[in-house]
């Protein structure tokens, strides 16, 4: 134990018993008893005196002093050290009264150390217990006695005993200051019997309420188990830890919500050293740019996580690697080259035309692909929460609106209101067009990037005056005050990047792909070899072919090597000569057409064709030669039933039997058959029809009399 030291003029002004009360004689008096000495440390220098070589009185009185009127004496060590000391390793999870005990059982055991000083430890510790006891001591060490037993509830009232104090010092040595936290009683609460089938039936996904579930839990109990009140079912799952009373009703993805987490530092990184994108759709409706109806597009943002900066963005008609790639696009054209690209595992990113090892467009432009695990979505928080502060911001901005916080009957509203529209006049002035669309689109990216971002630091805004967060644009344009540059490409370099390619096998200087053939004589040489092939998605004429290691082999063009199977003259020739032949094989069935129609017809046609008044004048002409020519009547040839053989005669010869018939004259049963059946055969049924005309169109038509 280190004992303690005072100067001459310090025990004088203590006034201690038998001793003198100047610094002079005190002086003296040590120099006739040799009391111990050292040189006294600090300014003005001289000597001082152990404590140990006053007389017993002294020690005692200067004791008693220092418990109940305070140190006229330095101490030590100071009641100010504990709240320090408390803080050592293994106090960080003390509640509040446990705490407050630890540090005034700390600050006693420093004043017993520094009055043990000055009498001993034994002393001391009898000349405290005793005066806290009568409860005399100084009141800043009278206020910790009750703290430090912590008996009589979380405030003790008791004093403390010899005991505890000796107890107290050992643990102290032994384990450091945290062993004089009392322990916390810990109570072990019994699991109620019905617990088990309560969680069994809490703990399912539709996530049913307290209250239909003790409805079933009686059916769900053992034999012999008492069902518990509403207030006690309550009481018992909220004692529960969040996640073991959420588990079940919650997968492992939705139960991350419930978890610890970890947050992401992005002060190390430089612009664009990692950017992030992700595919969203357009919460408000938009007209479609071939249809013109209502439709949501699907929109793609690059944003640089350093700076919190939309470098591209691009939107299309549904998800796909070209949306990706167009916003990528826009990102290298403006910002140059990044590093790592972080996304989720759409199919729009981990295909081959964005990741592919050879012919990704990733790997092209020397950026690195990195998808977060599936059903993470908290890992890409930053550009997750870019979806609800750019696009979700905008799209409430429109009275297309249609996320789901929007007031079903306004949005009800809204649609009746564009469908009457565009049955109307084709477009509504509440939806905007497509090409307006992309307009308006790119104004809010851009008032996004000069817009405070709360995760950047904060500047003085040089009109107001006042602290605010920068802006992305403003984080940008200081990471160049501070040296940094984007690694910018060619116009050219950029065109060739953004082709999308695809690996083919040349064979014989030509190329496949799906849409067609291409040809090149100087991809000869390659026959049976792997090549990379570019494309325009928006140009099928030609194809950009390189080596694996992206050597420009040639351009080859769409059925380069395709040559007509007849010389053109002697094709053309022969389609010439087909297209004569049907032309006048349709002239003349328009002819006869209308030559059917009779004379009168055929003289309104003011445009007939040359070769219809041809056949016109050859028809006129053979009618009125039948005319002029004598009619010489042949005997009519007959079956041995009587029946002409002749076809016209025949039709002729029905007439009389029908008109035999119909007059009620005698008819045999052979001829009444005969007549029944002839008219349903297609020589009758011509005939009839061209009687029918004749009587019709007159003359035009020269039929021999049929009754």
């Amino acid at each position: 134990m280190t004992d303690l030291w005072l100067s001459a003029k310090e025990i004088a002004a203590a006034g201690l018993h038998n001793l003198p009360t100047s610094k002079v004689s005190v002086i003296d008096k040590a120099k006739r008893e040799n009391w111990p000495s050292r040189p006294r440390a600090g300014r003005g220098g001289g000597r001082e005196y152990p404590v140990s070589a006053l007389p017993q009185k002294a020690r005692e009185q200067l004791l008693s002093r220092e418990l109940s009127v305070g140190s006229a004496v330095p101490a030590t060590v100071a009641l100010a050290e504990v709240p320090a000391v408390a803080e050592e390793r293994g106090t960080t999870g003390l509640a509040d009264w446990q705490r407050r005990c630890m540090e005034a059982r700390a600050a006693i055991l420093m004043e017993v150390e520094r009055l043990a000083q000055i009498g001993g430890q034994e002393k001391a510790i009898v000349h405290l217990l005793a005066t806290a006891d009568r409860g005399e001591l100084r009141p800043d060490l009278q206020a910790l006695i009750p703290i430090a037993n912590a008996k009589s509830g979380k405030e003790g009232k008791r004093t403390i005993s010899r005991r505890s104090l000796f107890r107290w010092k050992a643990e102290t040595v032994k384990a450091g200051i945290a062993a004089l936290a009392p322990r916390e009683a810990v109570i072990q609460q019994e699991v109620p019997a019905w617990a088990p089938a309560l969680m069994k039936l809490y703990r399912v996904p539709t996530q049913r309420p307290l209250a239909a579930i003790m409805e079933d839990l009686p059916a769900a109990l053992p034999a012999g188990v008492p069902v518990p009140s509403y207030s006690a079912a309550r009481r018992f799952l909220k004692s529960v830890s969040v996640v073991d009373r959420e588990r079940g009703r919650h997968g492992p993805n939705g139960l991350l919500k419930f978890k610890a987490f970890r947050r992401r530092s992005t002060d190390d990184l430089m612009p664009f050293e990692i950017v992030s994108s992700d595919g969203h759709c357009f919460k408000a409706d938009v007209a479609h740019p071939i249809h013109g109806r209502p439709f949501r597009p699907e929109v793609c943002a690059v944003i640089d996580l350093a700076t919190r900066y939309v470098s591209g963005w691009s939107a299309g008609l549904a998800e796909s690697a070209h949306v990706v790639m167009d916003a990528i696009r826009s990102s290298v054209e403006a910002h140059g080259q990044f590093g790592g690209f972080y996304t989720d595992n759409g199919s729009g990113y981990v295909g081959e035309m964005i990741a592919g090892e050879v012919t990704g467009l990733l790997t092209r432009i020397g950026a690195t692909p990195v998808n977060s695990i599936a059903g993470r979505a908290q890992s890409r928080g930053k550009v997750e929460r870019l979806q609800g502060t750019l696009w979700k911001r905008a799209a409430r901005s429109l009275p297309t609106y249609s996320g789901r916080d929007m007031d079903n009957e306004a949005r009800r509203r809204v649609v009746k209101i564009v469908e009457a529209d565009i049955k109307r006049a084709g477009a509504s002035p509440l939806m905007m067009q497509w090409d307006q669309f992309l307009h308006w689109a790119g104004e809010q990216v851009e008032a996004y990037n000069n817009r405070p971002h709360s995760a950047l630091p904060k500047v003085r805004d040089p009109q107001t005056g006042k602290l605010r967060h920068q802006s992305p644009a403003e984080a940008l344009e200081a990471a160049r005050a501070q040296g940094w540059e984007p690694m910018l490409l060619g116009d050219k370099v950029v065109e060739d990047l953004f082709r999308p390619q695809l690996l083919r096998t040349a064979v014989r200087g030509e190329i496949s792909l799906p849409w067609g053939r291409y040809f090149s004589h100087e991809l000869e040489p390659f026959g049976g070899e792997k090549v990379r092939v570019g494309y325009d998605i928006h140009d099928g004429s030609r194809v950009w072919v390189r080596t694996l290691d992206n050597r420009l082999i040639c351009i080859a063009h769409r059925d380069a090597n395709v040559v007509p199977e007849m010389p053109a003259s002697k094709v053309e020739h022969m389609r010439r000569e087909r297209e004569n032949r049907r032309i006048a094989l349709k002239e003349q069935q328009i002819a006869l057409i209308r030559a059917e129609n009779g004379p009168a017809l055929l003289e309104m046609s003011a445009e007939m064709p040359v070769e219809a008044l041809r056949f016109q004048a050859e028809l006129e002409a053979e009618f009125a030669l039948s005319d002029r020519l004598p009619v010489t009547p042949e005997p009519a040839a007959v079956s041995e039933t009587g029946i002409p053989l002749d076809p016209d005669q025949r039709f002729a010869f029905w007439h009389e039997v029908d008109a035999a018939i119909a007059a009620g004259q005698p008819v045999t049963g052979h001829l009444r058959g005969w007549h029944r059946d002839y008219q349903t055969l297609s020589e009758f049924r011509a005939r009839n029809d061209l009687k029918e005309l004749t009587a019709a169109f007159g003359s035009a038509f020269p039929i021999a009399a049929a009754g």
